[in-house]
């Protein structure tokens, strides 16, 4: 691993921005070998080449040339569906989408037709028996299990009652409560719902994903940790970054169109 490599993985761990003495005491911890002098010599070579900015004496931040912000659009469905349990439950923290909208980050396209109604813990059957009173015509799930989920949701029009964690990066779009991409990014690592993302399938929708929009690594990372899946997070991160050029290393996480092959 370059330094270059070491300097931006450990940039993208840390949210973009870090701290030099922190750095050397990670590449120091690692048995990673890079002398100080090459160190200050690739820090001050990035700060030229506008990769890197000094923000004060031994702090650097990634530079970000803003991508488009993600949006998830909600169906008129979904808008239905979540104004009606709005109005039932009007202090009860929920959010809806469905996982077709990572699609358009894969290369295997699967038949995704259902619905994720995500609630706080403690409303989440009340939800679930307020949908099937709704008489929707379709399947209305509760937790299902890996099992429940490959029979269930296989070409399914279902609704899947499910726990929204704590701080969940959420966003309001027309009237709607709905996730922000980097909860929906985070949910695919290993969500039962959430299968047809594994593997290696995941590595190219974080790819696409950050090469097209404005992601708060940071966020991101927070609610990775609140999921018990910052180091997986982490991971697959390092690993596109290893697989990519220099500048498509720093453009694909923080910022700028994607660098031409």
């Amino acid at each position: 691993m370059t330094t270059t490599e070491v300097i931006l993985n450990y940039a993208v761990i840390q949210g973009g921005v870090f701290v030099r003495k922190k750095l050397l005491h990670d590449i120091e911890g690692k048995s990673i070998v890079i002398n100080k002098r090459a160190l200050d010599l690739q820090l001050s070579r990035m700060i030229a080449s506008g990769i890197l900015k000094r923000t004060r004496r031994g702090e650097y931040l990634l530079t970000n040339i803003n991508l488009p912000e993600f949006v998830y659009q909600p169906s008129d469905k979904e808008k239905d569906i979540f104004n009606k349990l709005k109005q039932q439950f009007p202090f009860l923290d929920f959010c809806i989408w469905s996982p077709r909208v990572l699609s358009s980050f894969m290369l295997h396209i699967p038949d995704i037709g259902y619905t994720f109604v995500d609630v706080e813990k403690d409303g989440m059957e009340s939800v679930f028996h307020a949908l099937q009173e709704m008489k929707l015509g379709r399947n209305i799930l509760l937790s299902p299990s890996l099992k429940e989920c490959e029979f269930y949701l296989t070409g399914s029009d279902a609704i899947v009652v499910r726990q929204l964690i704590g701080q969940s990066p959420l966003t309001m779009v027309d009237g709607c409560s709905v996730p922000r991409i980097e909860k929906i990014l985070v949910d695919a690592i290993t969500d039962n719902e959430l299968r047809f993302a594994s593997g290696s399938e995941i590595y190219s929708i974080y790819e696409y994903a950050l090469e097209r929009n404005n992601v708060n690594m940071s966020k991101l990372l927070r609610y990775a940790s609140r999921r018990n899946r910052k180091e997986k997070a982490e991971r697959i991160i390092i690993t596109i970054n290893n697989d990519k050029p220099q500048k498509q290393i720093y453009r694909m996480d923080y910022g700028s169109s994607r660098a031409k092959k």
